[in-house]
This record gives structure tokens, sequence and C-alpha cells, in this order.
């Protein structure tokens, strides 16, 4: 993904998270196929140091905290993409359709499921 013109498409998000009830869905955990690739479905999230090698400035005392890294993302599923589920209760591995708001790469939103084969 390198322009907005890339993030006028639409991506598919795998939900990570068990049991999730279609009339209460809420904020899900869900890993992005686009930018996860074939990372495992963990949920970690991990820490790194910021490296000032790069920086030719004499004082860097203005480059203070970390980095954070996780091959997953929270985000809140709408009850209008989950209430025709079959099932009450959603299973991990569902996959839904995931939209950017105005291209927005840092706004990813649910826009609707991917439907399989025999219509589940």
């Amino acid at each position: 993904m390198n322009s907005t013109e890339d993030m006028k498409s639409t991506e598919v998000a795998v939900l990570l998270d068990n049991n999730v009830n279609k009339y209460n869905p809420g904020i899900q955990t869900f890993r992005l196929q686009s930018t996860g690739g074939l990372q495992s479905n963990t949920r970690g999230v991990y820490q790194q140091g910021i490296s000032t090698n790069n920086l030719l400035n004499e004082d860097k005392s203005f480059v203070t905290g970390n980095v954070y890294k996780a091959s997953v993302v929270r985000l809140r599923l709408p009850r209008e993409v989950t209430i025709n589920f079959p099932t009450k209760f959603i299973p991990v591995g569902t996959r839904f359709i995931v939209s950017y708001n105005s291209g927005d790469p840092t706004k990813p939103v649910i826009v609707g499921r991917e439907y399989e084969a025999d219509g589940y």
C-alpha cells in the first residue's frame, strides 16, 4: 500500500476473538490479511526502542519513548454487519470486509462480511 489510491479498495479482516455475540459484537481483535501477511495470529504487543543512529543532530534528547508493534488490530464490529449471521455466536476465523474512511490507512472500518459458497 503505497498511496491513498491503494486505500480505495477493500481488505479482508479475520476475526480472532471466540464466541462473539452477534447481537452485541462490540470491539474485537482482527488480523488484516493485507498487512499481516503470513504472520501468526499472535495477540502479543512487542516493544522496541527508537534508534537514533541515523540522526545527525548533536542533541538527541528529544527522541524518547518506544515503538509498540502488533500483528493484530482492534476494530468495532457493527451490529448491522453481524445481525444476519446464522448462529448467535460468531466463531474465530470468520472473515469480514474492511474499508478505509476517506482512503486514510489509519482508519479501517468493517463494512461487511465475506460469504462463502455455502452461504455462511
